[in-house]
């Protein structure tokens, strides 16, 4: 499970690791988030639920003019063997009232997931097996929209939850787009200036 994710995207966790680990006065990473994850709700051919960690980044100046998004580095990591996720995009956040903040997301992501089954002979067991356990994604690339919302327990401190939605769109990719539906709770913690 954890191993197969290291596996497929060990090259890239020391550079995020060292991304996490950024000294806070730097302000380069404005917040940083855990949650669990509810994952293939909809279609259910996986299961097992999701480990979710985020950083979320300063505005950069040349973003300002697109109403401030926050840069995002995002993994999804299966604690079944399943489908794991890498994504990074922009987050748009709203805070209509004190304590309560609102999030809309959009990006592209990366999967180790099932790409599709049809180049295989219809009675390949493997194939067979396949299609009834795995989320067939049509493409390695995918684009990972969000919706969320969050209450400050204390300046510092998050609570969340959201809903999260992978897929090509026949826009990447054609054929095949089962997509992943996902629901999640998580906890924050954001730097202070």
């Amino acid at each position: 499970m954890i191993r197969s994710f290291t596996a497929r995207f060990g090259a890239a966790l020391p550079g995020a690791l060292c991304l996490l680990a950024a000294p806070a006065h730097a302000q380069l990473i404005e917040e940083i988030r855990v949650g669990v994850v509810a994952h293939d709700v909809v279609d259910h051919a996986e299961d097992g639920p999701q480990i979710a960690l985020e950083a979320l980044f300063a505005t950069p100046g040349f973003l300002e003019p697109l109403l401030s998004p926050r840069p995002y580095l995002y993994a999804s990591i299966n604690t079944q063997g399943f489908t794991n996720l890498g994504a990074a995009g922009l987050n748009w956040t709203w805070a209509p009232v004190e304590r309560v903040s609102f999030e809309g997301a959009f990006g592209v992501s990366y999967n180790d997931g099932v790409k599709d089954v049809t180049d295989l002979p219809p009675d390949d067991p493997y194939r067979i097996e396949t299609a009834a356990t795995r989320a067939l994604l049509g493409s390695k690339w995918l684009f990972h929209s969000r919706l969320g919302a969050d209450y400050a327990v204390t300046e510092r401190w998050a609570v969340g939850v959201f809903y999260e939605h992978f897929s090509h769109g026949q826009i990447i990719a054609s054929g095949r787009n089962q997509a992943l539906d996902e629901f999640g709770v998580r906890i924050g913690y954001r730097f202070g200036g």
